[in-house]
């Protein structure tokens, strides 16, 4: 679709004229037929026309050969009637049927002038300067990523159409999402406007598909789930995604369809899961990148966490009405060119490993042999499809099916819950939202490449001491840092920069004080008003003595209140300053302790050694022999400079150090300052 500056505002129009309950699906889109022909300064217009029409009034495009569909039933309701063999005009049962949609356009376009201006104060505030790099209209750009949203790659794969749904790159997706997100959270009537914006982008969306199939059954149907996707259903990912596919899952079964995953996609969740294990067992050390991982890291799992969590997947997947299937047979009867597949997706995703590049193969080729040779342009009769949030490897699916016209083999998320949810809306009314705000959530955070181009910044800060080892702890696994790092680079790549993560770290460190800097503030406001009050009073009013002394006292009791909570902030910095040298002083007696035991075993070596010498010299049988003599008496000479051995050597003094510092940061990871807790203020000026 184009989307135009009216196309939010039909989104809104759409969602109110939609009829769940209409015979047909597209009877939704009588209304905007009969109000361009009631509009029209014209007695008639061209077929052709109406599409261009509807597209410039309400920014939604109907594909002429529904528009075509749509006469035709509607002239024989005696709505329209031909004018011609090439246009066509309305009855007057159709004028006295024409809703008022121009009274809509105009509540909606209200909604959206609200709307836009709303979008435009939080980029000013919280992205200053990037309203300037938005080359197209706000209400264009907010309907570009709802449309994106509602069924990607539909379009490609059942047209043939490559890249007709572009995604941004510019950081304009992560400002969109962050927007999203903020509604949601403390503006609920605008975000309400937002969600019926959205279902109507999905209403729109599913235009693209034969609707003649909408009120079949979908029993012979297989939603196959890819492993991320799996990820999401069990929570692994964060709640947000959980509840959202959990709608879709809701959606699939209520309507009889199947939902599923292959054995060797549970094989590599639990692969997923081991990796996550590993890596939290190295604590700060790891420089992982996946989902998954800072999942569990921000929610403070702990490897054993992991390691049930692995022996309950069957269990878990049963729960969340995921049945394990095994690849299909009859590989050699449907089977696909599994070498030329796995080169196409291999030019399109960038795999990290070659084992996840396999498993997609394996998927998407025993997807293929569920469908038994089955060619459908209908999701309800392609009998199987993998559903999957990776867009290049549905981009790659596509390009594979060389005819194309059929059901994409594997399609995202977004897309099926679409359809499901057009089909039946009852069955999970709240799906568009929690779509919505799955797609803005992991808008908001950063992908693979531009982790990893951070964590390497992090690392060579660290090398130089431009961070302390804590510093660069928080800066690897918090959940602030990584919201830092987005509204820093706005997902961008090219942005990390060797400052990115020094402006992380005062993110961080003011998060941490922000709440009592805020009360001290505040406190100290009421102190000024206070004083302007007493200052500025009349002398008439200075006569009553009374009154005065009220003012006075207000004034003192702020001035007491901010006192008191600014010595609250010190004491709170103290304390966490306290809490650093008690770990150190702690991790230094440790390391004194275990040097005074090696030197005590090394004296008492020597001791036994001074006795074996005398011994052996004792008990030799000729002691004027002189090779015993000499063997004796230089073990002897060894035992007793071993017994005056100098307990405060520069080696020993090194070696303290070192595995000071090294139970210092085991005791910091392990004893109180785990990631999702609150960390101590970095910059410890105890430290040596």
């Amino acid at each position: 679709m184009r989307a135009s500056s009216n196309t939010l505002l039909g989104f809104a129009v759409l969602k109110a004229n939609f009829n769940a309950n209409a015979p047909s699906y597209l009877d939704s889109f009588q209304p905007f037929i009969l109000s361009v022909l009631a509009e029209s300064n014209r007695p008639y217009l061209q077929r052709e026309e109406i599409a261009g029409v509807i597209h410039d009034s309400f920014g939604i495009d109907i594909p002429n050969l529904v528009i075509k569909s749509l006469l035709r039933a509607m002239s024989k309701q005696k709505l329209t009637e031909p004018v011609g063999s090439t246009a066509v005009q309305i009855t007057a049962k159709g004028l006295e049927s024409a809703p008022a949609l121009q009274q809509q356009v105009a509540q909606y376009n209200q909604r959206q002038t609200d709307l836009v201006a709303t979008f435009e104060a939080f980029v000013a505030d919280r992205f200053p300067g990037q309203l300037d790099s938005i080359a197209v209209p706000v209400s264009t750009l907010l309907a570009s990523y709802f449309e994106r949203h509602a069924a990607p790659l539909l379009n490609e794969g059942l047209r043939n159409r490559k890249g007709s749904t572009p995604s941004a790159h510019d950081g304009t997706d992560y400002v969109v999402a962050a927007f999203v997100t903020d509604l949601a959270s403390r503006d609920h009537v605008r975000f309400a406007y937002v969600v019926e914006a959205a279902k109507g982008a999905m209403l729109s969306a599913v235009l693209l598909l034969d609707t003649s199939e909408l009120k079949n059954s979908l029993n012979n149907l297989t939603l196959v789930l890819d492993t991320p996707v799996l990820m999401d259903a069990l929570g692994f990912h964060g709640e947000v995604a959980e509840i959202a596919t959990n709608q879709l899952i809701t959606l699939a079964t209520e309507q009889s369809a199947q939902v599923a995953t292959f054995d060797h996609s549970v094989s590599e969740l639990d692969g997923i899961l081991e990796h996550v294990e590993q890596a939290l067992r190295k604590g700060a050390r790891s420089r992982s990148t996946s989902a998954g991982f800072l999942h569990f890291v921000e929610i403070g799992a702990t490897p054993a966490d992991l390691m049930l969590i692995r022996g309950k997947l069957h269990e878990l997947l049963r729960q969340a009405g995921i049945e394990v299937i095994p690849r299909p047979d009859g590989y050699y009867q449907y089977g696909l060119d599994e070498t030329k597949l796995e080169n196409l997706i291999q030019s399109k995703v960038r795999y990290f490993q070659d084992a996840a590049r396999v498993n997609d193969v394996i998927s998407l080729s025993s997807t293929h042999r569920l469908r038994k040779g089955a060619r459908s342009r209908t999701l309800e009769l392609c009998r199987a499809v993998l559903v999957t949030t990776n867009v290049n490897l549905v981009l790659g699916a596509i390009e594979f099916d060389d005819r194309g016209g059929s059901f994409p083999l594997a399609a995202m998320t977004d897309s099926v819950a679409s359809v499901l949810w057009v089909r039946s809306p009852a069955a999970a009314p709240d799906a568009p939202r929690e779509m919505l705000l799955a797609a803005a959530y992991a808008g908001m955070q950063p992908n693979p490449v531009v982790w990893t181009k951070y964590l390497d910044e992090v690392d060579a800060l660290e090398q130089s001491n431009s961070v302390t080892a804590d510093e660069a702890v928080i800066l690897r696994t918090s959940r602030i840092s990584r919201e830092a790092l987005m509204e820093e680079t706005l997902g961008i790549s090219e942005s990390v920069s060797p400052e990115s993560p020094l402006t992380v770290l005062e993110r961080v460190r003011s998060d941490a004080t922000a709440p009592l800097e805020e009360q001290l503030r505040e406190l100290e406001t009421r102190a000024a008003h206070a004083d302007t009050a007493a200052d500025s009073a009349s002398a008439d009013w200075l006569r009553q003595v009374s009154a005065r002394e009220a003012a006075e006292s207000d004034r003192d009791k702020a001035r007491a209140a901010a006192a008191d909570a600014e010595a609250q902030l010190a004491q709170a910095r103290d304390a966490e300053q306290a809490k650093l040298t008690n770990i150190r002083n702690q991790s230094n007696r440790v390391a004194h302790r275990t040097r005074a035991i090696l030197v005590g075993i090394v004296r008492i070596a020597g001791i036994l050694a001074t006795i074996w010498a005398l011994i052996v010299f004792l008990q030799l049988p000729d002691p004027s022999e002189r090779t015993g003599v000499i063997i004796v008496g230089a073990a002897g000479l060894v035992a007793a400079l071993a017994l005056f051995l100098p307990p405060a050597g520069k080696s020993l003094d090194a070696c303290e150090r070192a595995l000071a510092r090294r139970v210092e940061r085991r005791r910091l990871r392990y004893l109180g300052y785990e990631p999702g807790s609150n960390w101590p203020p970095a910059g410890d000026p105890s430290r040596p």
